[in-house]
């Protein structure tokens, strides 16, 4: 990973994680740029840094084009994610199969998704929180290679990202536990 792709991820995940509920359209947009940009670095070759960017461009362009007129799709599909991601981590955690894996990452994303889409503004503060402390993992794994969340995910990751989630978590519902910007 590039140090610029670190300090990004850095930056945008500690404001997705600790002010993400008002801003939440906008951070589709730069997560969107950041995993494009991780899912470009899979396909290009490392020596094509600018295809890489090109390809996250290209997800930061989709989302922003159905952020907006979308977004409690995009709720619905962040809440799919963050399911996946959590059992998906717990399933490498304990060594699970290849089918095992793939099963629990779609029981994850079915029942969290829905659950998102019914209690929109509560867990729109989950998603950015956690989405963010997820960010952070990532960029700080460029600097520290103990942190490995880039390959293959190990306890210490899934406690960092948890810990810092729920911490996050608690500072946006502190803040925004009164609006309702999502749910009308």
């Amino acid at each position: 990973m590039d140090a610029w792709f670190g300090i990004a991820a850095i930056l945008v995940g500690l404001a997705c994680c600790f002010y993400g509920y008002p801003l939440f359209r906008i951070f589709l947009i730069f997560t969107g740029l950041i995993y494009g940009y991780l899912l470009g670095q899979s396909w290009a070759e490392a020596s094509h840094p600018g295809m890489s960017l090109a390809i996250g461009l290209g997800a930061a362009l989709v989302l922003a084009v159905f952020a907006y007129p979308l977004w409690s799709i995009g709720v619905f599909v962040l809440g799919a994610a963050l399911g996946a991601m959590i059992l998906l981590f717990l399933g490498i955690a304990l060594n699970a199969s290849q089918t095992v894996l793939i099963l629990l990452g779609v029981i994850g994303a079915a029942v969290v998704g829905l659950l998102f889409y019914h209690v929109r503004d509560l867990l729109v503060m989950l998603t950015s929180a956690f989405n963010g402390a997820t960010l952070v993992v990532f960029g700080l794994s460029c600097y520290i290679p103990a942190l490995a969340l880039g390959g293959r995910a190990n306890v210490q990751d899934i406690l960092i990202v948890t810990v810092l989630g729920v911490f996050g978590f608690a500072v946006q519902y502190g803040m925004f536990k009164e609006r309702r910007t999502y749910s009308s």
